[in-house]
């Protein structure tokens, strides 16, 4: 289990842009993933009936790390625990090869794996360092 106090602490979140109609939080530093959690949920509230709004976060830690997030915010996110923590766990995880959908067979994921190689070289590597050593949020 990893020790929370030797994690790599989260610095900001970013809400980069968003199609909501809430645009009270777009361009300002979130500085817990509580805040952007709640930000969210906020968004969620006003999104469409039936569909959902396009929103990009920016996740930075401590140690000049970041990721780049987009989200697709529909009203059901206002019921999901940690729909950022979650959505950026899970994200490193597919890419680390640790975790896969249960629609994709894992021929499919190795061919995802090896073009994601390819494209970003390191690219596993680098989300299992996120994964094992940066604060992620949320339930683990």
């Amino acid at each position: 289990m990893r020790n929370p106090a030797s994690l790599v602490p989260l610095k900001n979140v970013f809400l980069l842009w968003t199609e909501s109609s809430d645009q009270s939080r777009l361009k300002r530093l979130l500085s817990t993933w509580s805040e952007a959690e709640d930000a969210i949920r906020a968004m969620a509230k006003v999104a469409p009936e039936h569909g959902y709004d396009k929103t990009c976060f920016r996740v930075e830690w401590a140690h000049g790390e970041s990721y780049e997030v987009r989200l697709d915010i529909a009203r059901v996110v206002v019921e999901v625990p940690h729909p950022l923590a979650g959505n950026v766990r899970r994200a490193l995880e597919f890419t680390s090869g640790r975790w896969r959908p249960a629609n994709m067979t894992d021929e499919q994921q190795q061919s995802f794996l090896a073009e994601n190689e390819r494209l970003r070289p390191g690219g596993a590597a680098w989300a299992a360092k996120l994964l094992d050593g940066y604060e992620l949020g949320g339930a683990p």
